[in-house]
């Protein structure tokens, strides 16, 4: 066991951002799963995105979502806690000329240093890398204003979702698996109102669990 706690390394290290962009946009499988992810996102977000919007994205990566929902709303803080991806993101942000994104450093559950509210928070991909999950989402719905919505995903209990535990573990990054049923709960546990929860992958069992919830108006 100590072995293996020495074998992992903390999360947000290690990451290669070319590579990360290669599998996803080079590979056929990673292309998939890719595309099958947009639709359920994106599909997400247009139930709730608006032009006047501001967004917090934690988690943002290489910008995959950042730059088409900045295109949509009024301001977005992308918080990113891997150099690495963090450099290719604002490299992104100045190659295409998106002027309306903030960015920033912040790591999940409590390292956020988020001093402010938004309309919508976005969790993409970051929570399979958190131990407490239920910590984590109460971190996210602290960011968002009453009446606003949190986006969030998971990798489930799922054969095809355990892919993650072999080639993340090479990568020495330790992959947490969820139930739909604890994505949710974690959203209600937080004081949320869950208003969609699904999942998309290339089988059945699918490898991305999402969650739209909202925070309810206070009276």
């Amino acid at each position: 066991m100590a072995l293996r706690s020495r074998w992992f390394r903390p999360g947000h290290t290690g990451w290669n951002a070319g590579a990360y962009e290669w599998y996803f946009t080079r590979t056929r499988v990673g292309a998939a799963l890719r595309g099958r992810d947009e639709r359920l996102i994106h599909g997400a977000l247009d139930e709730v995105l608006e032009p006047g919007h501001t967004v917090l994205e934690v988690g943002a990566g290489t910008g995959n979502y950042t730059v088409p929902v900045a295109r949509r709303c009024a301001r977005v803080l992308a918080l990113e806690s891997s150099d690495a991806m963090g450099e290719r993101l604002r490299e992104r942000l100045d190659r295409e000329d998106v002027q309306n994104v903030e960015t920033g450093t912040g790591r999940l559950p409590d390292d956020l240093e988020v001093h402010e509210r938004f309309a919508g928070t976005l969790c993409l991909g970051v929570l399979n890398y958190v131990a407490e999950l239920e910590l984590a989402v109460q971190e996210l719905a602290r960011t968002v204003k009453p009446g606003g919505w949190l986006i969030y995903t998971v990798a489930p209990t799922s054969a095809e979702a355990r892919v993650h535990l072999v080639t993340d573990a090479l990568q020495r990054r330790r992959v947490r698996l969820h139930s739909p049923e604890r994505a949710a709960s974690a959203a209600l546990r937080a004081g949320l109102e869950l208003q969609t929860l699904a999942t998309t992958g290339l089988t059945r069992g699918g490898i991305t669990t999402l969650v739209r919830a909202s925070v309810p108006l206070q009276p």
